[in-house]
This record gives structure tokens, sequence and C-alpha cells, in this order.
């Protein structure tokens, strides 16, 4: 048997190598697959990853590649990052340009020599429409009008001063301490109640907890005049929690108004195109509450001023004509005076002659009744002592008639008492029972057997009951 023809493995190798590098060197192409099983090399800045496509009507993998990027490729991989604010990890769907690889050793590759963030940017504004689009279409309280949202939230009247706000963040953020000091030292002294919610304030599975924070605040029941969203600067990936769709549909119908200090400047949040005022920065936010209340005081003290302007100008305009009231108040005043003043001198003539006739009318009455009364008190004092003589009398002789009548009443009821005393009637043959010490009038709770005294008028007997014989108390039975 003759022996095979046979070649080394690398020489098998190296021909698909130069078949390859024949076919596709210096060849580039525009890729559009997802990244999956990505891992980055951070102290030899090199990613690797595969490359795959997934049929259009589920998640089967049709094709497969294994993909890496090193030196240029991954400077715009980075550039990418900053550009779209999305990292380069699994489950993204990317346009890449790559280049065909054979390696003898590590087989076949395509190595990311750019990526296009322009596609990304318009994946990510497609889902944002959508998500916009569905959140009219589901909601009967939001609704589109020219470039904006009217939602329940932004319709809600803001308190002519906001105090109380309920404010959510992250713990770690820089953005809410702004906030806060821009809050609370404010230039014209105004004073808040600021309540903090903590929760993670980016990626988009972290909606979650970021909605429970809005049901807390709700379920406290608090009046919150405001409710705060802040967040600092960071990647537009990081911002991707605030275009959720629950998240959206919540602060739309929230019932207290919503204030998004987001952060985020280059484009505006689903978030904050529900909320009813939206500001770039936290420090932004705190200067629109501080901005709205002074509004108001400078309405206050603008009414004030107008009150005091009014005042003035109804003051000027009525003093020349209280002048001339008061003009002729003094002159009507002075006629009146000299009118009276004639008569008061006629009445008081009149009042003097009157006075003298009656003061003389009434001296000689009093002359002529102290004369009466200084022959009248002789005759006074003896018949009030004779009516005294008589008041006398008569009282001695009720009190004698009243002290007989009483004494022999009160011996009356001593021989009644004497008769009904309880010797009386014990020496006339009665006795009195007692069981226990107590006297008892009748048998009802005594039965054969029982211990009775008996007390007569001269001695008290101790007995037992031996028999008891019912007695209706009628005479004839005795």
């Amino acid at each position: 048997m003759e022996p095979r023809q046979y070649i080394r493995l690398s020489v098998l190798n190296d021909m698909i190598h130069d078949t390859i590098s024949a076919r596709f060197e210096g060849q580039r192409f525009w890729v559009l697959a997802d990244i999956t099983n990505h891992s980055y090399k951070a102290d030899k800045k090199i990613h690797y990853f595969e490359l795959v496509e997934k049929a259009q009507n589920g998640n089967a993998i049709t094709a497969k590649m294994l993909g890496k990027s090193w030196g240029g490729g991954a400077v715009r991989i980075e550039e990418f990052e900053k550009n779209t604010g999305q990292a380069f990890t699994n489950n993204l769907h990317v346009l890449v340009q790559v280049s065909v690889d054979y390696h003898p050793l590590y087989g076949l590759s395509v190595s990311v020599l750019d990526i296009d963030s322009n596609f990304m940017l318009g994946m990510l504004e497609q889902q944002r429409n959508a998500t916009l689009e569905r959140l009219v279409k589901e909601n009967d309280y939001i609704q589109k009008v020219g470039d904006g949202y009217l939602t329940f939230n932004n319709r809600l009247k803001l308190p002519a001063v906001i105090q109380r706000v309920a404010v959510i963040s992250s713990s770690s953020s820089a953005g809410n301490e702004d906030f806060r000091h821009t809050m609370l030292h404010n230039d014209f002294g105004y004073v808040f109640q600021i309540d903090d919610y903590y929760t993670v304030v980016q990626g988009d599975n972290n909606a979650k907890l970021f909605l429970n924070k809005l049901i807390e605040i709700y379920n406290t029941g608090i009046p919150y005049d405001a409710v705060v969203i802040n967040r600092g600067g960071g990647s537009q990936s990081d911002f991707l929690i605030f275009d959720n769709y629950n998240i959206g549909r919540a602060v739309a119908k929230f019932p207290i108004p919503v204030i998004t200090g987001i952060g985020h400047q280059k484009n505006v949040s689903i978030a904050d195109l529900m909320a009813h005022t939206h500001t770039k920065t936290p420090t932004k936010a705190a200067e629109f509450i501080i901005a709205h209340n002074r509004s108001f005081e400078l309405g206050i003290l603008a009414l004030q001023q107008n009150i005091v302007i009014k005042s003035q100008q109804v003051f000027h305009a009525h003093y020349k004509e209280l002048n001339e009231l008061k003009n002729a108040i003094s002159r009507n005043a002075r006629e009146l005076i000299q009118l009276h003043g004639e008569e008061l001198t006629r009445t008081n003539h009149q009042i003097t002659s009157s006075s003298r006739e009656v003061l003389y009318t009434h001296q000689k009455n009093l002359i002529l009744a102290a004369q009466q009364l200084a022959q009248s008190p002789r005759m006074l004092f003896q018949q009030q002592k004779n009516d005294f003589w008589n008041i006398k009398n008569s009282i001695q002789n009720a009190a004698s008639d009243y002290l007989r009548h009483e004494k022999l009443t009160l011996e009356y009821h001593q021989k009644s008492i004497r008769m009904m005393s309880p010797q009386n009637i014990l020496r006339k043959g009665y006795a009195i029972v007692k069981v226990h010490d107590k006297i008892i009038s009748s048998a009802e709770n005594i039965e054969a057997g029982h211990e009775i005294e008996l007390i007569l008028k001269d001695a008290k007997l101790k007995s037992i009951v031996k028999e008891k014989i019912q007695y209706n108390g009628r005479e004839t039975d005795l």
C-alpha cells in the first residue's frame, strides 16, 4: 500500500492565509451587526468581541465572526462613546468598518477600524420618537401640541410661593449638592424645606427604582409644592433612563408639579417634555424656583407701591374738596353758634326768673313744714309707744298659747313612743327573732336546722329550728 500524500497543518493555514490575503487585502467593508461577548483590556487598549447577525423574526443567530479593535480602531471607538454617550458593549446594534484577517494560530476574524456614531444616534432617536408616539397614543392625558407636549403635569399651576420641595437624585450627585447650595444660600433670604429621596438616576434598567421613589413621594401625603429631579453631567447613555416609557408616563400624570434639572446640555429627554418645567442643570432648577418666588415678592412689592401711589392720588384729588367742606363747616358752625347764642341768652333769663319763683314757693312750704314737724314728734312718740305695748302683750299671749300646745303634743308623742318601745312590746308577751345578729320579720330564708336567737323581756334564747310550718298571718291561725 502506497503511503498517503499529506501536508502539515501550518502549510494549510499558510495557504488559507495567502488566499484570504490575496482576496481581501486592502479592502474595507461597512458591516451592520450586534456586539456580543465583549471584553476590554484597558492596559493594552484592545477590545475583544463577536459580531453576530440575528434573524429578523427572532433572536436566532444567522452569522457570527470574531472581532477585535486596537490602535486607531480603539481610538475611533472611544470617540464614538463620547459623541453618542453610549458605551461600546454587549447587545449594541452598530455599523462598523472592518477588515478581514486570518491568523494561522487564531483563525479568521475581523478588525474594527471605524464605527458610525451617526447611525447609533439615529437608532437612539428612533427609539425616543417611538416612545413619544406610544405615550401620546396610549395615554389621554398626554397630547402633542406643535413641537411640544401638553400633559396633566405641565397643566398644573405652580403655587404662588414654592417652599417645600421633594428631590429625587443620587446620594453622591454633585449636581444635587449644587442645587441645595443654591437654594439654601440664595440672595433673598428665602427659606426652603428640601426632602431628599435618593435612588439610582442612570441606566435604563434602573427605571423601576426611580418609579418607586415617585410612588413613595405620593404615598407620604406631604403637600409638596414641587418635585425636582436632579442629576449632574454624564454620558448620553447615562440619561437613557429619562427616555424610559414608564418614567415618562409617571411624570406626565404626577399630581405635583415636576421640575427637571437633569444636566443634559445636548438634548431634551422625554421626562423633560412630560414635566411641568425643565431646566438644563440642577443649579438652573434652583435658580428657577428662586426666580419664581422672587417674581411673587416683586409682584407684592409692586402692589404695595401701587397702593401707596393710588392712595396719594386719591388724597390729593379729595384734598381741595375736603378743605372747602372744612371751611363750610366752620362758617356754618359760627352762624349756628351766633343764632343759638341769642336763644340761649333768652332762655337763661327765663330760667333765672322762673327759678326765683320756684325757690320762693318752696321756701314758704319748707317753713310751714318745719312748724308742723316741731309739733308732730311728741304726738308720734306717744302713738308709737302705745302701739309698742299692744304688740308686746300680743306676743306674750301668743307665745304662752304656742308653748302650751307644743307641750301637750310632746307629752302625746312620749306616751306613743313608750307604748311602741321594744321593752313594752316584750312585756306584752312578744319576742324578737334574730338570725346572724339581724332582726327578721319573715321566715322566708329560715329552714329546719338553722340556729335562731329569741329575745324575751327577761332573757335571750338560742335554739335550732326543728320544723317550719307556713302561716298566712291571719289572726284565726293563732
